[in-house]
């Protein structure tokens, strides 16, 4: 499995029209800590309130129609199911999705109002993942997956793409990984269009099986722990690592202080609502461990649910 960027363009135009083309703002605070310019790229403001609406986007208009004729089912911690959601209320399909119960609120709720069914099962990303296989193999659904799947991923590449569309591109990029759909194909046409660009995938210490794999050189087992970061929560696979290793310059890990320290900056410095998934960038920028030079931060979603933003930005 691999995506070039051809595919990301593709991905592009396909979408074009269906998706917001969200703003890159500068953070002078930011900027003067790091001692680089540092931007933002708003995809806290995309429809639906993240990047998953631009992978699928991409993969649903790419179904057969015997394919669409099955409705659709996906698991997800939230923001794909909200995207997923989304394309199949614009063309008329029906669509399952299957959520681990710990999944915000805000965010199950934004699914139901999209006309989509949904089924709460397990404690974690993974126990949900293992119900949606059931669930797909009881029903007959069409399974769109979250992360690993090349549609997806030229889909989700689609926010690097626009980034090199709207200005020159930094010496450096931070990109939230999760399952590493939107590290893989940010990392893909970025490296394409500006092979000096480092591109950075940034995951929690409660979750981090990608920067393991990159110690380890292939996909290794991983613990994991609770984490305001819920979106980036579970783990990957062998072969979306495999082609991790091959695109992205490297991953790090940041820590839940540093999380709770960006949504707070974010919210204080530019009223920004950004989940905690989505401030791994700047958590990473805060706790030094980014590297040096001009870089953008990808703030991939704003799906924080309205009690935990509360608390985090109560200790203000």
């Amino acid at each position: 499995m691999d995506v070039t960027a051809a595919d990301v363009l593709d991905a592009y135009r396909r979408i074009e029209g269906g998706v917001r083309r969200t703003p890159i703002v500068a953070d002078p605070i930011l900027s003067e800590a790091h001692g680089a310019a540092v931007r933002l790229k708003l995809e806290c403001w995309q429809e639906t309130g993240s990047f998953k609406l631009r992978g699928a986007l991409n993969r649903v208009a790419r179904l057969t129609p015997e394919e669409r004729s099955r409705g659709l089912i996906a698991v997800s911690a939230g923001n794909h199911a909200f995207a997923v959601a989304h394309a199949a209320a614009a063309l008329g399909l029906d669509f399952l999705a299957v959520m681990p119960r710990h999944a915000p609120q805000v965010k199950v709720e934004g699914v139901r109002r999209l006309g989509a069914q949904v089924v709460l099962r397990g404690e974690t990303y993974d126990e949900a993942a293992v119900a949606a296989a059931e669930l797909e193999r009881e029903t007959g659904r069409t399974f769109v997956h979250p992360f690993e799947q090349p549609d997806v991923i030229a889909g989700q590449g689609t926010v690097g793409l626009e980034m090199a569309l709207q200005e020159p591109l930094p010496e450096v990029v931070l990109v939230p990984a999760g399952g590493g759909g939107l590290i893989v194909g940010v990392a893909v046409v970025v490296k394409a269009l500006s092979p000096r660009t480092r591109v950075i995938g940034v995951q929690s210490e409660a979750s981090a099986p990608f920067v393991a794999a990159a110690k380890a050189g292939r996909h290794v087992p991983v613990a994991f722990g609770p984490s305001l970061a819920d979106g980036l929560h579970g783990d990957t696979t062998p072969d979306m690592v495999d082609i991790a290793l091959r695109h992205v310059d490297g991953f790090v890990a940041v820590s839940e202080a540093a999380i709770r320290h960006a949504v707070r900056h974010l919210f204080a410095t530019r009223r920004l609502v950004v989940e905690g998934s989505g401030a791994v960038g700047v958590a990473a920028l805060m706790e030094g461990v980014a590297p040096p030079g001009s870089t953008t931060a990808i703030l991939s979603g704003g799906n924080i649910d309205p009690a935990t933003l509360l608390e985090v930005v109560g200790t203000l």
